[in-house]
């Protein structure tokens, strides 16, 4: 068996993890490629249609197209969720709607939003803006952004180490022609803005957070319970990240695919994820298309893609609790087989289909024991019975 390697980022990482399964690196000979790791623009090249898995899916738009996703979650959920901020979509030849987003009564504070451009990366084109004429600014500025989305600015947020800052956590999403399963890694970054905070900036290495530089870079969850507590994270940040990261994907399964037939398909989605001063959690936005690893320390590097490949290459999905036994550090958080939604459905957990087999199986074995004990003594008492009855 082969593979294809072309990742930037775990080059050497996964070409010595693949030669240890007994892989070889891929020619032109090759009919059938068991492992390819390839760039979402190449996702269609007729050269990748022959790859049993690939880490790429047909279409990441549904995910990481800022309007796509807002309006699939609104189509499934009929509503607005409460960790997605007020939100517009608008061409900047029609920004009349937008306009109107600014009319404050005299004496009110300045009514206050981002701008994101509809399909951007890497905070490119990002602002904020209170008024009309920063708006127009922003957009002059911009030329090169047609379509844009326009959301409510998260003014009161939560600081780390005296800085604004949103957590970058990720979801391996997998799929094949029959089965959907996705697991949210417990493992993850606390991205920081340049400069401390201050209410009155709207500076953007104020505002703005990222990986910019190492000092911008912390770990989730060992830095977020140094400063804010364990049970801060378990038991009101970690259960609203699970939510916010399972019903976005929920909406959009019946929009992905992945790239030819027959094939088993994976995904990285990094999700940035915003917190204020109350500890609410709400979705700033998904990457799909390309999710980077600038300035990870070596333990994340040794032990993220491994676990991935560990995780990617199981003949059959793994449930949470299998997942912990394995020393995997993810939570599955969605689960669909023969179209049937194992997990998360409504937010509820199901045993996985191996499972539920396993149960029906022990069923069906007790089911046996019993007749096979009952039936006899049964027909001992229908005798017993019947022969008392005879002897009167």
């Amino acid at each position: 068996m082969s593979f294809i390697n072309k990742n930037p980022y775990f080059p050497k990482l996964i070409e010595e993890e693949l030669k240890k399964l007994g892989l070889k690196s891929a020619d032109d000979n090759d009919k059938k490629i068991f492992y390819c790791d390839i760039s979402y623009g190449n996702r269609n090249n007729p050269s990748f249609q022959k790859c049993e898995i690939v880490n790429q899916l047909a279409n990441v738009n549904p995910l990481g197209n800022k309007k796509e996703q807002y309006n699939h979650h609104l189509n499934y959920y009929k509503e607005r969720p409460d960790y997605i901020p007020f939100t517009m979509s608008f061409h900047r030849n029609n920004t009349d709607a937008v306009h109107d987003l600014f009319l404050n009564t005299p004496g009110e504070s300045p009514n206050i939003f981002i701008l994101k451009p509809e399909n951007g990366l890497s905070r490119g084109g990002v602002g904020i803006v209170r008024n009309n004429l920063e708006f127009e600014t922003h957009l002059n500025n911009n030329p090169e952004y047609k379509e844009w989305i326009v959301q409510e600015y998260i003014d009161h947020p939560l600081l780390f180490k005296n800085k604004k800052f949103h957590f970058r956590v990720y979801v391996i999403y997998m799929q094949t022609d029959n089965m959907q399963v996705a697991y949210l890694s417990r493992k993850g970054f606390i991205y920081t803005a340049n400069k401390e905070f201050n209410k009155d900036s709207y500076e953007r290495d104020v505002v703005l957070s990222g990986e910019n530089s190492p000092n911008n870079v912390h770990y989730i969850p060992d830095d977020f319970y140094s400063e804010f507590g364990k049970q801060v994270w378990e038991n009101k940040v970690w259960p609203q990240i699970v939510k916010i990261t399972r019903e976005t994907l929920k909406s959009t399964l019946d929009y992905l695919n992945c790239p030819a037939k027959g094939q088993k398909c994976f995904k990285i989605l990094g999700y940035d994820i915003l917190i204020d001063k109350d500890y609410k959690c709400y979705l700033a936005e998904i990457n799909a298309r390309n999710v980077s690893y600038k300035y990870p320390n070596q333990k994340f590097r040794d032990t993220f893609y491994k676990n991935i490949l560990k995780l990617v290459l199981e003949k059959e999905p793994l449930s949470t609790k299998e997942l912990k036994k394995k020393g995997l550090p993810y939570e599955r958080i969605l689960y669909k087989y023969d179209g049937n939604m194992i997990e998360g459905f409504n937010g509820i957990v199901r045993m996985s289909q191996i499972e539920f087999q396993k149960i029906m199986e022990s069923s069906k074995t007790f089911n046996r024991w019993f007749w096979n004990l009952f039936y006899p003594f049964l027909l001992i008492v229908i005798f017993i019975i019947t022969y008392q009855l005879g002897k009167k």
